[in-house]
């Protein structure tokens, strides 16, 4: 029996020495998690779907870019079943509380496609307007319409 007894006694110390490594080496790795943040918490962020000429996607993620919670990574889709496609990726700017801008340019240097969000103010509808944004879907297509968070 005394051989037994001498059993949990190591092992509780070897839990401990376990336990502390865990507590050394989760210290040192905090300090770099926290110092990099990509990704941050925003209402905006989020998938959305909803209809305008034909099906609209959106995704919107929050991006930490220098210190600046107010950019925002967007995709936004259009589709209508056998006649056309569109997507249009790129940062988007905050312009209100309840707003986000995305300019990108097309092929025509002069023109850009401007895509604005209107979002409700329980940010769970967003309503989706574009403009001269031609160069990224078909002609029967169109980055307009009400999408709701899914």
């Amino acid at each position: 029996m005394h051989r037994f007894a001498r059993r949990p006694a190591q092992s509780d110390q070897a839990r401990h020495q376990i336990f502390g490594d865990l507590i050394r080496c989760g210290a040192l790795l905090l300090p770099l998690l926290a110092a990099s943040p990509v990704l941050a918490v925003s209402p905006f962020e989020g998938r959305f779907q909803g209809r305008g000429e034909g099906k609209l996607s959106l995704q919107v993620f929050a991006l930490d870019l220098a210190g600046s919670s107010d950019q925002h990574l967007v995709i936004a889709e259009t589709t209508i079943p056998n006649e056309c496609t569109g997507a249009v990726r790129g940062l988007a700017g905050k312009v209100s509380a309840g707003m986000l801008r995305l300019r990108k340019q097309g092929a025509d240097a002069e023109a850009a496609c401007e895509i604005t969000l209107r979002y409700a103010p329980d940010h769970g509808r967003v309503e989706m307007t574009a403009d001269g944004c031609g160069d990224f879907h078909g002609t029967s297509c169109d980055f307009v319409g009400t999408l709701k968070r899914r």
